[in-house]
C-alpha cells in the first residue's frame, strides 16, 4: 500500500481541529487520522468525532448517488445535472406562481461549517427574491442577539482568558461542546486547566455537575429554567453591597438606568431565590462575592442551558448586565486579543454600541409577531410559515445539512410540514428521518473532499488570537459516485432560472461555474492575508495583532440600556409564575446536555460511535430513581403537557435531583414505534413551538420542560 499524508481541520463543530490524514493512495482512503501537533490554533488537539473521519466518508451509509421520491415513496437513482434541471424547473413555476417567499432554505450545522455554501444561501435567495431564510443559528443562542438590540454590546470585547482572574459559565460545558465563544472554543480542555494554573477562579451554575463544572471551585445546581432569579438576584446583591464599578456605570449605564435596574430587581432576595431556584442557602451570596467582590478581570457567559430555558432573552440580558455592573470588558489601552486575519481590520474602541433592536426593521412576521435577526428568520417559526395558509407561505424548502425532525420542536408538526411541502430538497451524505420526505436527494462532497476556510461569522471574532485557515482538498470523492459541493447547488439552480448570484457583493459567472477557491478568495478579499499566503501555510497562519483599545471616537455617547420597558415587563411576567414543581402537576424539569461523541445528530450514522453511544438516556439522580421504582435501563414514558416519548433510563449522580438530563438530536419518525435504544428518543415531541416561546426571536422553550415519568412494563 502506497500512502501518502495531508494536513487539513475539522469541519464538523465550531472549534475546528486540526488533522494529519494519512491516505491510502491506491483507494483513496482514509487509513489513519490524528490531531495535527503542528497546527498553529489547537495543537494535536482532537475530540472523538473528528477522529471517526475514515468511516463518515467511506462508510456503507454514506450516499453516493442523488435520489429521486417515486410515487410510491421509493427512491431510484437520479444524475445531479438531470435533479437539478428538475429542482430549477420546480422551484420556477412555484415562483411564477406564488412568487418568491414560497421558497426557503433552512441551514443545519452541516451547511453552516461549510463556509463557501453558508455563505452563498442568503445570496442565492436575494437573487430570487426570498426572504425566507433560516439557520440552526436562530434556535441555539439567539438569546444574545436580542441582548445586545436591547442592552446595548461594548465594542472592544471581553478580557483573554489567560488574563482572567474568574469566569462564571451558566448553563455552558465547554469540556464537551467546544462552543462557549469567545473563552473557550478551542482545545478548552488544556486552555481551562493552563487557566486554572494561572489563578482563575472558576464558578459553574448548572442543574448538572458536568465535566466543566468537575473542575470548578464553585457549582451551583438550580432547577433548569431558574437562570433569571439567580442573575437577577446576583445584580441585586451588586448593588446592595456596593460591589458595582462606580465610574464604568456612572459614564456608560447613567443614574436612571441604575434606578429602574435597582427597582426591577428588588424582589430577587437571595431566600426568594435560592427557594426558587432550588439552591443552598448562602450559595448565591459566595457565588457572586467570589465574582463581583473578590475578583477583578473575567465575566459572565451563557450557553445553550440559558438560551434554550424559559425567559432566555431576559436571563441572557441579566447575564450581560452583570458584566456591565463590574466593568467587565476591555479598556482604553489594554492589548486586543482577538482579530479576523480574513477579514478587513478595524481599530477597536473602547465605547458602547448602543442598543439597536435591528428586527424592528423589518417588523413582525405572520408567525407569533416574530422579527428576522440579521437576515434571518427565526427557525422556532419554520414549520408555521409552511402549515399556515398566506400569501407569504413555504412551499419548497432546501436543506443543506440540516434535520429538521430531530432538531426543530414539535416533532408532529415538523413532520407535517416536511409531508406538506410541494418541494423538498435535502443535501445530506446520509439518510435520516427528514429526507425520508425529500423529494431529492442531493448527497454532497465530504470535508475532506472540498476546499474550505476556517468559520467565523461576519463580524464576530470567534477564536482566540488572531488566527487563520485554509482547508484544500485532500480527497477526491469515491469513484464512480455523483457528489457534489453544496454551494454548486444554488449556483446551478439560479442558472437555470436565469439569475445572478451577487457573492458578497460581487455577481458571478452565471455560465461557468465558479471552483471552491474562486469563492474563497471572493470571501477574503478585503482581509488581511491573500489565499496565496493560506495556501502556503497547511498549518494555519497567525498574525500579529499588535494593537491596543483606542479612546472612544468623537461623538461615541453610546449608553447601555440596563432595564427597558419590554425587559422590566418579562421581569414581571416572570415573577407571577410560580414554577410547576414540589406537588403540582409535574414532578420534573427537563435539561438539555451535550454528549461527548455526537454533534447534534451528526455521527449516528458512525458505528464507532452506536458503540459507545447508542441512544440518548434519560438521565436521573439514584434518588429519583428509587423514589421511581425504576433502575438504569428500564423503559420510561416521558411526558409533558404536550406530548410523550419512550425513553431508556440512565443514572448520573450528577444531575440534581427533580431534573432529567437529555440530548436532543434523536429519534424517528413520529409514530414509527421504533425502540429507543435503536433511534434513540425524540426529545423534541415533548416540546411545543405555538405556547411556550420568547417574544421577538419566537425561541420555543426546549429546557426547563415540565415533565413526568410514567414507568412502561417490561
Amino acid at each position: 500500500m502506497t500512502v501518502r499524508e495531508a494536513t487539513s481541520f475539522c469541519r464538523i463543530c465550531s472549534a475546528a481541529c486540526g488533522m494529519h490524514l494519512t491516505i491510502d493512495d491506491d483507494d483513496d482512503r482514509i487509513v489513519a487520522i490524528r490531531g495535527n501537533r503542528a497546527d498553529l490554533m489547537t495543537q494535536g488537539y482532537a475530540c472523538f468525532k473528528g477522529l471517526q473521519a475514515d468511516e463518515a466518508h467511506h462508510g456503507a451509509a454514506r450516499l453516493l448517488h442523488p435520489l429521486k421520491r417515486q410515487p410510491d415513496g421509493s427512491y431510484r437513482q437520479i444524475g445531479s445535472e438531470q435533479a437539478l434541471d428538475e429542482i430549477a424547473g420546480k422551484i420556477a413555476a412555484l415562483v411564477d406562481r406564488h412568487g418568491p417567499d414560497a421558497l426557503g432554505v433552512f441551514c443545519g450545522n452541516g451547511g453552516l461549517y461549510n463556509v463557501p455554501a453558508y455563505r452563498i444561501h442568503r445570496h442565492f435567495l436575494a437573487a430570487l427574491g426570498s426572504r425566507q431564510y433560516f439557520s440552526t443559528i436562530t434556535i441555539d443562542q439567539s438569546a444574545k442577539f436580542i441582548s445586545a438590540g436591547r442592552l446595548g454590546s461594548w465594542a472592544a470585547g471581553y478580557a483573554d482568558l489567560n488574563n482572567m482572574d474568574v469566569a462564571m459559565l451558566v448553563g455552558a460545558n465547554p469540556m464537551v461542546a467546544h462552543g462557549s465563544p469567545p473563552i473557550l472554543l478551542v482545545d478548552p480542555v488544556k486552555r481551562l486547566k493552563q487557566a486554572r494554573a494561572n489563578g482563575l477562579k472558576l464558578i459553574v451554575i448548572d442543574p448538572r455537575r458536568t465535566e466543566t463544572a468537575n473542575v470548578a471551585d464553585l457549582l451551583l445546581q438550580p432547577f433548569p429554567g431558574e437562570d433569571v432569579a439567580i442573575l437577577g438576584g446576583m445584580i441585586r446583591i451588586i448593588l446592595s453591597e456596593g460591589w458595582e464599578d462606580r465610574k464604568f456605570c456612572a459614564d456608560h449605564v447613567g443614574e436612571e438606568g441604575m434606578a429602574a435596574l435597582r427597582a426591577a430587581v428588588e424582589p430577587l432576595t437571595p431566600d426568594y431565590v435560592e427557594a426558587r431556584a432550588g439552591l443552598a442557602s448562602g450559595q448565591l451570596f459566595e457565588a457572586i462575592a467570589l465574582f463581583a467582590r473578590d475578583s477583578r478581570v473575567g465575566g459572565v457567559h451563557t450557553a445553550t442551558g440559558v438560551c434554550m430555558s424559559p425567559f432566555s432573552n431576559l436571563a441572557q440580558h441579566l447575564a450581560e448586565t452583570i458584566n456591565i455592573l463590574c466593568g467587565r470588558y476591555l479598556r482604553e489601552g489594554d492589548a486586543v486579543h482577538q482579530m479576523d486575519p480574513l477579514a478587513r481590520r478595524y481599530p477597536v474602541h473602547a465605547e458602547v454600541m448602543a442598543p439597536g433592536r435591528n428586527w424592528e426593521e423589518s417588523g413582525p412576521s405572520r408567525i407569533r409577531g416574530a422579527y428576522e435577526m440579521f437576515g434571518e428568520r427565526p427557525t422556532g417559526t419554520l414549520t408555521d410559515e409552511i402549515l399556515t395558509p398566506g400569501k407569504d407561505r413555504i412551499r419548497a424548502l432546501i436543506l443543506d445539512g440540516s434535520n429538521p425532525l430531530t432538531s426543530l420542536p414539535d416533532q408532529r408538526k415538523a413532520a407535517q410540514a416536511m409531508a406538506e411541502l410541494d418541494l423538498l430538497v435535502a443535501i445530506d451524505p446520509w439518510r435520516t428521518p427528514s429526507t425520508h420526505f425529500a423529494h431529492y436527494i442531493l448527497p454532497p462532497r465530504m470535508q475532506y473532499e472540498r476546499a474550505d476556510l476556517q468559520w467565523n461569522p461576519p463580524g464576530m471574532n470567534m477564536f482566540p488570537g488572531a488566527h487563520a485557515r485554509y482547508a484544500p482538498a485532500v480527497l477526491n470523492p469515491p469513484r464512480g459516485s455523483d457528489v457534489v459541493d453544496d454551494w454548486y447547488v444554488f449556483w446551478a439552480i439560479a442558472k437555470r432560472m436565469g439569475r445572478t448570484i451577487a457573492y458578497d457583493g460581487v455577481p458571478l459567472d452565471m455560465e461557468t461555474p465558479p471552483t471552491t477557491d474562486d469563492l474563497i478568495a471572493i470571501l477574503i478579499r478585503n482581509g488581511q492575508v491573500s489565499l496565496d499566503e493560506l495556501k502556503a501555510s497547511p498549518n494555519g497562519i497567525e498574525a500579529a495583532i499588535d494593537e491596543v483599545v483606542k479612546p472612544p471616537r468623537d461623538g461615541a455617547r453610546g449608553r447601555f440600556d440596563v432595564m427597558p420597558h419590554d425587559v422590566r415587563a418579562e421581569l414581571e411576567d416572570y415573577l407571577a409564575k410560580a414554577p410547576d414543581r414540589d406537588g403540582m402537576r409535574f414532578t420534573h424539569r427537563l435539561s438539555t446536555r451535550r454528549m461527548r461523541d455526537l454533534f447534534n445528530s451528526n455521527g449516528r450514522d458512525i458505528k464507532a460511535v452506536r458503540k459507545r453511544t447508542p441512544y440518548n438516556p434519560a438521565f436521573l439522580h439514584p434518588d429519583d430513581l428509587a423514589a421511581h421504582g425504576v433502575a438504569a435501563g428500564d423503559r420510561v414514558e416521558l411526558v409533558s403537557a404536550h406530548g410523550r416519548v419512550a425513553a431508556i433510563v440512565g443514572v448520573d449522580e450528577g444531575v440534581k435531583p427533580g431534573v432529567i438530563s437529555m440530548a436532543h438530536g434523536w429519534g424517528a419518525l413520529p409514530g414509527s414505534n421504533e425502540d429507543p435504544a435503536e433511534t434513540g428518543s425524540a426529545v423534541n415531541a415533548l416540546i411545543d413551538t405555538d405556547r411556550n416561546f420568547e417574544a421577538i426571536n419566537a425561541m420555543p422553550h426546549m429546557s426547563g420542560v415540565p415533565i413526568n415519568i410514567v414507568r412502561l412494563p417490561g
